[in-house]
């Protein structure tokens, strides 16, 4: 039997679930917290823009290429794609869906590998990260499940 993982994430909480039988409830298999991604830049960031000074004499801010939150989240959406990508690779599972919040929609599928890429049946770029379990298990079973084949 064909074992389908669902992943409900946002920039700060991620939570991956195995679909099993139809009228059988998902059964949550991680669930991962980032809590650095609901941070403030300036709670993250050490010190200002850095300064240097040209030959005139005359000071340049140099900013900053990646803001500090947006790095946090971007090596959180990593560390997912590495964790489906082994369990891909060890094939604990045949079908994925992805379901998150539509800008992590982008960076996590950004961070899968092509081979697990291939695997994703189901996107859908809503932020449901957030529900209550009751909601979310409602949710799953309406948006999570890949279409059966003909």
């Amino acid at each position: 039997m064909d074992k389908t993982w669902v992943v409900v994430a946002d920039s700060s909480h991620a939570r991956i679930f195995q679909l099993r039988e139809p009228q059988l409830e998902p059964e949550e298999l991680f669930d991962l917290a980032n809590p650095l991604g609901r941070a403030d830049n300036r709670q993250l960031a050490s010190d200002a823009h850095g300064q240097n000074f040209g030959a005139d004499g005359r000071g340049h801010t140099a900013p900053r290429v990646e803001e500090p939150v947006q790095h946090e989240v971007r090596q959180f959406a990593r560390a997912l794609g590495h964790r489906l990508d082994t369990a891909a690779a060890q094939q604990r599972f045949q079908h994925l869906a992805l379901i998150a919040a539509p800008r992590f929609l982008g960076l996590l599928r950004d961070s899968l590998d092509k081979q697990t890429r291939k695997l994703v049946t189901v996107e859908v770029a809503k932020n449901v990260a957030g529900f209550a379990p009751h909601d979310l298990q409602a949710c799953l079973r309406d948006l999570g499940r890949p279409p059966r084949p003909a």
